[in-house]
């Protein structure tokens, strides 16, 4: 059970200088990064809350700090999302040839949900900047409606990779690929925990976000990582 729990992270524990270079010169790899500090600072942010520290103390100002850096990549990432939604919208009639009507719903929805999110985002952002103005939501209220919308798409994906699970059977060869849906569903399940709390739609509190967010981006960042090659059995046997 340890092990099945640790294996999906053995990749960070790998990776060396020149995988690090090749993350950074990726903006995905860049954006993601910044999403682990600014869960870790998130994470560091509510665990400090519990201990009520008083003004003036080193855990009251690195609490301030922590709280600087998780605002200030947010708001940086937030300008990395720009133009991410043109693929996902592009992706849309694609999903309509897809035969299974089951797969083909699940589709739609988590893929329509992330792009109205990423839209409501931008025009949040927006909001907060002055450039657009009027309606009933200020900046911040926007954004978090559109963060509504990417907590039912993340739920949504996380059915859908539990479907595909049920699909695949018991079979051995598909032992593999199952492993990867039940890492994608908990990925989508612990994201809906973030976006369920950063829209107030259900809170829960900064440190269990900020947890969940350091999982999750973890996942993210290995995902960007350049990939190793495959050593066969055979190969392993012949090196010792």
């Amino acid at each position: 059970m340890a092990e099945a729990l640790v294996k999906p992270f053995i990749p960070l524990a790998e990776m060396t200088l020149a995988d690090f270079n090749v993350l950074c010169t990726k903006a995905e790899g860049r954006d993601k990064l910044a999403r682990f500090f600014q869960y870790l600072a998130r994470a560091i942010v509510g665990s400090l809350g519990y201990m009520h520290p008083t003004a003036g103390t080193l855990l009251a100002k690195l609490e301030g700090h922590a709280r600087t850096v998780m605002v200030q990549l947010a708001g940086a990432r937030r300008t990395f999302r720009w133009c991410k939604e043109f693929p996902v919208i592009q992706s849309l009639p694609k999903c309509l040839e897809i035969s299974d009507p089951i797969d083909r719903v699940f589709e739609l929805l988590q893929k329509a949900s992330l792009s109205i999110f990423l839209v409501t985002d931008h025009i949040g952002m927006l909001k907060q900047w002055k450039i657009l103005t009027g309606g009933k939501r200020s900046g911040t209220g926007t954004i978090q409606l559109g963060l509504k919308f990417f907590c039912f798409s993340n739920f949504v994906a996380g059915l859908y990779q539990l479907k595909k699970v049920k699909d695949m059977g018991n079979k051995d060869e598909k032992k593999e690929q199952r492993r990867k849906c039940y890492e994608t569903a908990v990925k989508h399940a612990l994201l809906v925990v973030q976006t369920a709390h950063l829209s107030l739609l259900y809170q829960t509190h900064d440190a269990i976000v900020g947890l969940a967010g350091v999982i999750t981006s973890s996942i993210d960042v290995i995902g960007q990582l350049p990939a190793k090659p495959k050593v066969s059995p055979d190969a392993k046997a012949s090196s010792k």
